[in-house]
């Protein structure tokens, strides 16, 4: 069985102990590390950001403005929240596209987040000219309003910075 530890001799000396690591003692050394550079186009990455901006401010901006008795309504995009994430994962993946080396976000690709939004926006485009055309037929006055445009035009700059960022910089 096990035997009780012996003490070491008085005159010699204990040895030293391990360094922490994996690899102490056995020399064995990390691998260099390289810095960080872009993975794409930074111009991409900038379009992509400016996007993700669009598309998670217009969300809270007016959507539907309408006229009751001369007082103005308005309704935000408040409550999509796929549109309100969408817009958050491009931002992110654009400030990572911009400063790689300050902040990495790799979760999906702009490309991908764009056609995603694409859809949903145009899903919301026709729910909004029916909402248009019944204000219209009570004899209200009613418009599409800027904050469904910055969505838009969120969604087209993160389409072309999708595109943009499949191409190397050369």
């Amino acid at each position: 069985m096990d035997e009780p530890p012996v003490p070491p001799p008085e005159d010699r000396p204990l040895p030293e102990p391990p360094q922490p690591g994996l690899a102490s003692g056995r020399g064995w050394e990390p691998p260099p590390r390289s810095p960080m550079v872009a993975a794409g186009n930074p111009q991409a990455g900038w379009l992509v950001l400016a996007g993700g901006v669009l598309v998670f401010v217009g969300v809270f901006l007016p959507w539907l403005t309408y006229d009751v008795g001369g007082v103005t309504h308005t309704t935000t995009g408040s409550n999509q929240w796929g549109l309100l994430l969408l817009g958050a994962f491009a931002t992110a993946r654009g400030l990572s596209m911009v400063r790689p080396a300050r902040f990495r976000f790799a979760l999906g690709t702009p490309l991908i987040g764009g056609v995603i939004l694409a859809v949903l926006v145009a899903s919301r485009w026709s729910d909004l000219h029916q909402a248009v055309d019944q204000a219209t037929q009570v004899g209200l006055t009613a418009s599409i309003g800027i904050g469904f445009w910055a969505v838009v035009a969120g969604t087209a700059c993160v389409l072309i910075g999708g595109v943009m960022g499949l191409r190397r910089p050369g």
